[in-house]
Formats: structure tokens, sequence, C-alpha cells
């Protein structure tokens, strides 16, 4: 994939907020959003049977949720990975999906991560790797139907790592249960991160820009899996994101040949309100997911 050029405000185009035409402001996006999930993470737990800060590594941020624990051993659980730019918000904030996937019998876990500048973003990366090791022999012993996992921005971005790892999927008992993966508003190239201040706290050098980008991976051993990739963004995301979506999707059903794939720019979407949504009852991305799992599963 070639670079943008250097014309582009990579600033802009790398700030969600700013393409927002919901409120007046970048800082307005950004406060409701911080408002509407921390509100609806804070409802989840109050009304969604939960075991919370359930330690899966040593260090503060290695934790993750289980919201949904009276819900059958077998029921199918969706994970939940948050984005920030790996910088910012938090576990506890990203409840929010629990409610309204509790009621269609899905078991939530939410994935909680240290952030940069502590952490460095290969360190996450492992980090989420162990937190889904975790999740796959959870759901052995539970003997779970299916396992999906979503991630929003640099969560997506996360999840994508995690599923580009040929040798993880093939040794950690579970991961045959892995049906699907939602990837909402992703960053899957990082190169041209490197020169914008969201860099500023993720320390990343350019040598590992390419290393650490989902687009310059390889994805075929997903082929055998049968699994199921839904590649989202929003209408009112920048350029760039949106880009970017498309040529992962088009990496990963081209080149990969991975069929089983989907794509869609969401309709009057920006990159908050997009994943905002799912703490609704009735919402396209639990929809998809309700869907899925009883389609296959």
């Amino acid at each position: 994939m070639a670079l943008i050029t250097e014309e582009m405000d990579l600033e802009k185009e790398y700030s969600p907020s700013r393409w927002s035409t919901r409120f007046n402001s970048a800082e307005e996006v950004l406060q409701n959003h911080v408002a509407v999930v921390t509100s609806a993470s804070e409802t989840a737990v109050n009304n969604v049977p939960h075991k919370l800060e359930i330690e899966y590594g040593a260090t503060p941020g290695q934790k993750l949720d289980i919201l949904g624990t009276d819900l059958p051993d077998d029921a199918p659980i969706m994970v939940f990975v948050h984005g920030g730019y790996w910088q910012e918000m938090s576990r506890e904030s990203s409840r929010y999906p629990a409610l309204p996937l509790y009621r269609s019998r899905i078991k939530t876990i939410v994935v909680g991560y240290d952030l940069c500048p502590a952490a460095t973003l290969p360190e996450i990366v492992s980090q989420v790797q162990k937190a889904a090791k975790f999740v796959f022999e959870y759901a052995e012993k539970m003997g779970s139907r299916g396992i999906y996992f979503t991630g929003h921005s640099a969560g997506a971005h996360l999840v994508a790592k995690l599923l580009s790892n040929a040798d993880f999927l093939d040794n950690v008992p579970g991961t045959h249960r892995l049906q699907g993966a939602f990837l909402v508003s992703g960053i899957y190239e990082l190169r041209e991160l490197v020169h914008t201040s969201i860099n500023d706290a993720v320390q990343l050098p350019q040598e590992w820009a390419i290393p650490l980008s989902p687009q310059f991976d390889c994805f075929t051993h997903l082929q055998v899996r049968r699994m199921r990739i839904y590649i989202l963004a929003g209408q009112n995301d920048s350029p760039t994101f949106k880009k970017q979506s498309r040529e992962f999707f088009e990496l990963l059903q081209n080149t990969c040949l991975i069929q089983n794939m989907f794509l869609e720019i969401k309709d009057d979407m920006d990159h908050f309100d997009i994943v905002e949504c799912i703490a609704k009852d009735d919402n396209y991305l639990k929809n998809l997911l309700v869907y899925d799992v009883r389609k296959h599963l």
C-alpha cells in the first residue's frame, strides 16, 4: 500500500473525532463518547451477573471481566477489546456491549491491557494474546459453542494481530471454537501513524511499523477455520480509516483467499457512534452477532 502523500494532513486523518458531524468540536465528540460508554458500562455491571478483575497476567492492566456468568456453560462468548490508540480508554469503561448481548444469551468478556507509554505496543500485542489464551482455555473448560472477537479502533488492530498469529491459533486449546471477528473502525497500517502526535505516547520506532501492521501479515492459515470476519467503518470516519478498512478487506479476501469476509461502510455513523450503539438493544453489531450465532452454532 502506498503511503499518503505529504500534502495530506496526517494529523487530521488520524484524529477520528475531527470527522464526526454530530457535535461542534472534536473535544465534544470525545467527551460524549466517554460519557456514553462509561454510563452504559455501569448499567451493564448493575444488571448483568459478572465476575470482574480476573487476572491473566502480572501487571495492573492485565485483567479481564466476564459478564453473563449465570448463562449456560455452552453460551457463545463475545470478547471485546477497546480502542484509544493503545493509550486511552479502559476495561472499566468498555463493558457497555454486555447488556444487549446478555439478553440474547451471549456472554461478554472485556479485555484490559496496560497502556502506552507504560507499555510498548509489542508488549500490548503480547498481552492481548495472553488474554486470548485465557479466554480460549476458559471456553474449552466451559464447552462454549463459539467465540467471537470484537475490536474497536486500536482494539481492531490488536484483534487482527491475534488472528495473524498462526502458531498461537494452532497450539492453544480451545481455538477451534473461534467462529468470527468484528473489526470496527480499525487501523491496520502504522507507517504514517509514526509521524503523528499519537506516537508521542506510543513511541513506536519507524522500523517496527511494518512488523506491527496487520496489513503486512499473512492470514492464509485462517482458510481452514472457515471463520467469518466482518470489517466495518463509519461513513464519517476519516478517508484514511475507510481506506485502511477497504485495503485490509482486500488483503484477506483476495491475497489470502478468505471467502467468509464482509465489508461495510456504515451510513451516517462516525468512529464513535459506530460502536457506542452496541449499548442499545437494537443495534447492527449485536444483530450481526446474533445472526451469525443462529446460522452457524
